[in-house]
């Protein structure tokens, strides 16, 4: 059985117990607290009995509670508090040495489980969809903004028609005023504030655009809204998390872009090269 957490969730959920059920939906609304819990302290937080935590855990297919406990932190790795995550640090590592191995440590981990996870099949989805598209909308508020950013830029080499959306909220309905069946929307959420989401989701879904999340955390309400959801993982939560998986996963999109479509890939490249190297001559200016 998968170990991810949503996946667990999605196959169990209805076979659950009313009790059980209001576990795990004590769980998704407050996964930092609840990876952080003993077994018993976790049954008194969700208001439910120490054999339903065991009955539920087992229901989902893992062998013991630590497990559980491993996969909620897994999942939620981005629910972190800045502040312990710093003082989990402090407690960890005692050197510049030692911090630079566990920095590295932790990315690995979370690649290694965005590895795990992620198959050919969503790559090959994702291409097709951005292939297709007439227009691209990328989202990304708060950090999500650097690969939401990156993705943009880089996918308008290839020739395609792709637009950064702001990460002030309040403007999305300006960017996406002119999405239309045929296009795609890309949104990577790595925030605490999720209230702009579902409209996005729902928008998109209305006006037949495709639509796909990615994230380190996010309420499972949200990912049935969006034609695709990939989990990617940021970090853990007792650490300083990074950018870097989610960054990694941007650029293994642009890869498969390159690996699936890769003579028009090739030619739209090659067409940029000459359009950068024109301008340099224009402006002066040196690579």
């Amino acid at each position: 059985m998968d170990r991810d957490w949503h996946r667990r969730m999605e196959l169990t959920y209805e076979n659950l117990s009313r009790a059980e059920k209001e576990l795990v939906d004590y769980i998704n609304t407050r996964p930092q607290d609840a990876a952080a819990l003993k077994q018993v302290d976790l049954a008194s937080a969700a208001g439910v009995s120490k054999p339903v935590v065991i009955s539920c855990f087992r229901r989902m297919g893992f062998d013991d509670y630590r497990s559980f406990r491993d996969s909620i932190e897994g999942f939620f790795s981005t629910q972190i508090n800045s502040l312990r995550a710093a003082q989990d640090v402090r407690l960890k590592v005692e050197s510049l040495a030692e911090l630079v191995g566990e920095a590295a440590a932790v990315d690995i981990r979370s690649l290694e489980r965005l590895a795990e996870s992620l198959d050919s099949e969503c790559l090959e989805e994702v291409v097709s969809h951005l292939s297709r598209a007439e227009s691209v909308y990328l989202i990304g508020e708060g950090t999500g903004g650097y690969p939401a950013h990156y993705l943009a830029a880089r996918l308008r080499r290839y020739g395609l028609k792709a637009w950064n959306i702001g990460q002030d909220s309040r403007h999305i309905p300006d960017g996406l005023q002119p999405l239309a069946a045929g296009d795609a929307v890309l949104v990577f959420h790595y925030s605490d504030r999720d209230e702009w989401l579902s409209p996005v989701l729902n928008l998109a879904e209305e006006r037949g655009a495709w639509s796909m999340v990615v994230s380190g955390t996010i309420h499972p309400d949200f990912v049935g809204g969006a034609s695709r959801f990939v989990h990617v993982p940021r970090g853990e939560l007792g650490f300083k998390n990074s950018m870097a998986v989610p960054m990694h996963f941007a650029n293994l999109l642009l890869l498969a872009y390159e690996t699936i479509n890769l003579e028009q890939a090739e030619n739209s490249l090659v067409s940029f090269e000459e359009t950068r190297r024109a301008w340099y001559q224009v402006t002066g200016e040196k690579k």
